[in-house]
């Protein structure tokens, strides 16, 4: 578009984005003007010089008049001027701004209008969609908006977003809507039904508010099925998972969830899939398992949550590690005999309940025909399976009540309580110890204990010996003093501690202070009698002349 060589050219203000005009020449040069995007006019030079010059510029400017020429024609959204970045701006600026923008309109922080903040939250996500991706947004800095497929959001995509801004699964597909000139989601429903499909089972259906107070603040286990009603894999999954419930119903919580109906419950459970399973641990910091071993079946299942459970009994297999259990006993000490080669969920069960009001043990692979019988079950003589309570100062093989009732949870549970309940009625149990190292090291009779200790060295089993030290466990239960007993064969060492190490006696009851360093040793028989004669005139304030040699203690 050429003017008069009088024309002058007009100055105008660059677009946002666009390249401006140059200053004008001196007067009489070769001048542009910009009247329109991609349209130039050009003055006639005076000379040859600045007209060449005039080209050149006219060259390098090209490209971006162009690329000016293309946004003007865009129809549509901005998605640059959405996010607020620079059409140059790289995938990192991109992606600042739309973390910054999401944020901003999420219900969580937007303090505009519920629907004008899921209006900007769409506009927000879908501009960051289609400039992240480098295909869409060359076609987008082409053609703009209508250059996109229209719809361009997936149903994923779509759901993603949706997601993101309610935090929770969308109930069926979403399609993004324009109402109002507000782009709004629109839940278009699963087909099928919404029912809970265990609620006449022993199953217990959780809702929102009762999943939280549950599972979030538990303080025991539970088993959790994730599931949708118009689901075939969970509808197939029922008859199975009740079987379950109703074999373990005793001995663990077992719950589902409707995600037709409990949506935000699901998705804060990162539920993707259906049907799912969770195990949650009684610690409630504790991340939940994930059910594994394949098909949902009675077998399986029983099998994995058994496999889970916490067990607070002991496994005991011969004499030794029973006389180690019943010395370390707290409250009853009841033992279960057993074929199973592991501990029943029933026992683990109750041991979790009881834990730190009793000590449960259990005897596994006993023999129910009583041809192989395992070393205690020899010992004790019990029929299998069967449940007995032991008192940690009878001889090995005594039992001090036999559990003659159905092996039946609850049942066991209230004999439990009755037990306990009669031990406090009675009051402080009479107890009678090995001294072990743990027992030094955990500070009973070591260098800081202040009460007096009494210890029976001992060479070997001498029963009347063992039954007068029990009798004066039993008689002096509510004194302060502790009533130990420790192998010399197999802590030798124990003899230079109290000076015995040139005695001919194989047994010896010496009573010491360990805090004082001071020790007694009783020169007379080892006779009820004369034990108790010895321990009462210590607690009368009989003197201690020996000095222990702490140095050679070892046990």
């Amino acid at each position: 578009n050429f003017g008069s060589s009088n024309a002058r050219t007009r100055r105008r203000g660059p677009r946002p984005g666009c390249l401006g005009p140059a200053a004008p020449e001196a007067e009489g040069r070769s001048q542009r003007s910009l009247h329109a995007p991609g349209v130039v006019q050009l003055v006639p030079a005076m000379s040859p010089a600045p007209a060449r010059r005039s080209a050149l510029r006219l060259a390098i400017l090209a490209p971006a008049l162009v690329l000016c020429a293309a946004r003007g024609r865009r129809k549509g959204a901005d998605y640059y001027a959405t996010l607020g970045v620079e059409e140059k701006a790289d995938a990192g600026a991109i992606k600042k701004a739309y973390r910054s923008k999401s944020l901003e309109y999420h219900p969580d922080k937007c303090e505009l209008d519920k629907d004008v903040c899921q209006a900007k939250f769409i506009e927000v996500s879908t501009a960051y969609e289609v400039l992240s991706d480098p295909e869409k947004r060359k076609v987008y800095d082409r053609d703009g908006e209508e250059g996109l497929k229209e719809g361009a959001q997936s149903n994923d995509q779509a759901k993603a977003m949706f997601r993101q801004f309610f935090g929770r699964e969308p109930d069926g597909n979403v399609r993004i809507v324009n109402r109002g000139g507000q782009m709004m989601f629109m839940e278009e429903g699963e087909p099928g039904p919404k029912a809970n499909i265990y609620d006449d089972t022993n199953v217990t259906e959780l809702t929102g508010d009762v999943y939280k107070s549950y599972i979030h603040e538990r303080d025991e286990p539970w088993v959790v099925m994730f599931y949708k009603p118009n689901d075939d894999d969970s509808v197939q999954a029922k008859p199975e998972y009740s079987k379950f419930a109703t074999q373990f119903r005793d001995f663990l919580k077992i719950a589902s969830v409707n995600c037709r109906e409990q949506r935000e419950t699901c998705s804060g459970a990162s539920i993707t899939e259906y049907p799912a399973l969770r195990w949650f641990p009684e610690d409630k910091k504790a991340p939940p398992e994930v059910f594994d071993l394949g098909t949902i079946n009675v077998k399986n299942l029983g099998k994995w949550a058994n496999a889970l459970m916490p067990d607070y009994s002991k496994a005991l297999e011969d004499k030794h590690a029973l006389r180690k259990w019943l010395d370390d006993a707290k409250g009853p000490a009841v033992v279960l005999f057993t074929d199973k080669s592991s501990t029943p969920p029933m026992w683990k069960a109750l041991s979790r309940e009881f834990n730190n009001r009793a000590t449960l043990g259990v005897v596994l692979r006993c023999d129910k025909t009583g041809v192989f019988k395992t070393p205690l079950q020899r010992e004790y003589d019990v029929r299998v399976p069967g449940v007995i309570r032991l008192d940690p100062l009878d001889d090995l093989g005594k039992i001090a009540e036999k559990f003659d009732f159905q092996l039946k949870k609850d049942v066991i549970h209230l004999w439990l309580m009755k037990t306990i309940a009669m031990r406090k009625q009675a009051g402080p149990q009479a107890t009678f110890k090995e001294w072990s190292r743990q027992r030094l090291e955990a500070g009973e009779c070591g260098p800081g204990d202040s009460q007096i200790c009494f210890l029976w060295l001992k060479a070997g089993a001498d029963p009347q010996v063992e039954e007068a030290t029990r009798q004066l466990a039993q008689k002096y239960r509510t004194d302060p003093i502790k009533l130990m007993w420790a192998n010399v064969e197999l802590a030798p060492s124990l003899l230079d501690v109290f000076g015995l190490e040139h005695s001919d006696a194989s047994d010896h009851f010496v009573a010491f202070r360990p805090k004082r360093s001071r020790f007694k040793v009783h020169e007379g028989s080892l006779s009820f009698g004369d034990l108790d004669a010895f321990v009462d005139g210590v607690l009368s304030g009989g003197p201690m002349t020996g000095k222990m040699n702490s140095a050679k203690l070892e046990l």
